[in-house]
C-alpha cells in the first residue's frame, strides 16, 4: 500500500480552492468562516490580556508569609483580600471552569458543522448542527474525560517524583542525584505529553471523520480507528510531524505578513472570528487533510468521492 503525504495535501488543497477560490460568495466565506470558528473555539480558547506586566508584578511582589492569618491580608488587587475577596476569587476560578466547559462543548459540536461543509462544499449552520448533535455531544464528552484523565495521570505519575527530586537538591549529599531525577521527570513529561497530544491529534483527524460517515459515538469510531492505527502507526506518527511542520510554515508566513506589514497583519488575524474567515482557505484545507490522509487505506475510509478539484453541484 502506497501511502502519501503530499497528494492528500494537494487533494485537500483542491478542495479548498474549489469552494472558496472559484467564485464563492462573501455569504459563503463568512457563513463556512463561523462553522470553523466554532470548530476552533477550544483551540483558541486561552484568554490573554496584559500577562507581561502581570509577569513583572508577581516578580516584584513579596509573597512571603509567615502565619495562615496573613493570607486573609495579602495586598492583591490593590486591597486586602478577606473573606469576600476569598470569595471572588473562588467564583471567578469556577466561571472560567465552566467557560472551559462550554467552549468545549461548543467546539465539539462545530467540528461537525465545519465537516458537513467541507464534505457537501456548502456553507450551513443550524441544519448541521442539528443532524449531528449525537456525535457532537459524544465527542465532548470525550474531551472532557481525556483531559481529566489526561492531568490526573500527570500528577499521579509525575508529583510524587518532583517531590522525591525537590527533596533530593535540597540535600546537599543527593543534589547530584536530584537534578539526574529531574532530567528524567522532564523527559518523562514530554512523553507523556506527545502521547496526549498524538491521540488529540488522531482524534480530530481520523475518529471525527469516522464517527461523521457512520453515524456513530466517539467509543466506536475509536474501536474502528485504533486497529488501523496500531497496524500503521509509523504512517500515522509521520502524518502528525507532517502535520505540524505544516503548521509551522503557516505560522513563519504568518509571522512574515506581521513583520511586512508593520504589524497591522497580526492585529487583523487576532480579531476573534474574522481573522478565522481571512485565513479559511488554510483552515478547509487542515479540515480535508484527515479525511484524504485516510482515505488512502481504502473505499471503506473514504468520506467523499476523489472529485477534490470539482466545483460545487446544483444540489450542494
Amino acid at each position: 500500500m502506497n501511502i502519501g503525504y503530499a497528494a492528500p495535501l494537494q487533494r485537500a488543497w483542491a478542495r479548498s480552492r474549489a469552494m472558496l477560490l472559484s467564485g464563492a460568495s462573501l455569504e459563503t466565506w463568512f457563513v463556512l468562516g463561523f462553522t470553523a470558528w466554532l470548530a476552533r473555539l477550544w483551540d483558541n480558547a486561552g484568554l490573554g490580556g496584559s500577562w507581561d506586566r502581570d509577569l513583572v508584578n508577581i516578580k516584584n511582589r513579596d509573597w512571603r508569609v509567615t502565619n495562615l492569618d496573613e493570607l486573609r491580608h495579602l495586598d492583591f488587587f490593590g486591597h486586602e483580600l478577606g473573606g469576600l475577596g476569598l470569595g471572588i476569587l473562588a467564583g471567578l476560578g469556577v466561571l472560567a471552569l465552566l467557560l472551559a466547559v462550554l467552549l468545549t462543548w461548543v467546539s465539539s459540536r462545530g467540528e461537525f458543522c465545519f465537516l458537513d461543509n467541507v464534505v457537501h462544499r456548502r456553507a450551513r449552520v443550524g441544519e448541521p448542527w442539528r443532524r449531528y448533535a449525537r456525535q457532537g455531544d459524544s465527542l465532548f464528552l470525550w474531551r472532557l474525560a481525556f483531559q481529566v484523565a489526561a492531568g490526573f495521570c500527570a500528577l499521579a505519575l509525575i508529583l510524587p517524583g518532583l517531590l522525591v527530586v525537590i527533596g533530593a537538591i535540597a540535600s546537599e549529599s543527593l543534589r547530584g542525584l536530584g537534578i539526574a531525577g529531574a532530567i528524567v521527570l522532564a523527559m518523562f513529561g514530554i512523553l507523556l505529553a506527545i502521547a496526549a497530544a498524538l491521540v488529540s491529534f488522531w482524534t480530530d483527524q481520523f475518529v471525527v471523520p469516522v464517527m461523521y460517515r457512520d453515524g456513530t459515538g466517539v467509543l466506536a469510531a475509536w474501536r474502528r480507528v485504533l486497529p488501523l492505527v496500531r497496524a500503521h502507526v509509523d504512517q500515522a506518527v509521520v502524518f502528525a510531524l507532517f502535520w505540524l511542520l505544516l503548521a509551522v510554515g503557516v505560522g513563519v508566513a504568518i509571522g512574515a505578513l506581521g513583520l511586512a506589514t508593520c504589524c497591522v497583519g497580526w492585529l487583523v488575524l487576532a480579531i476573534p472570528y474574522l481573522g478565522t474567515v481571512i485565513l479559511l482557505p488554510v483552515y478547509v484545507t487542515a479540515r480535508a487533510l484527515g479525511p484524504e490522509f485516510l482515505a488512502q487505506y481504502g473505499e471503506e475510509w473514504r468520506l467523499w468521492p476523489s472529485d477534490a478539484g470539482a466545483p460545487p453541484s446544483a444540489t450542494d
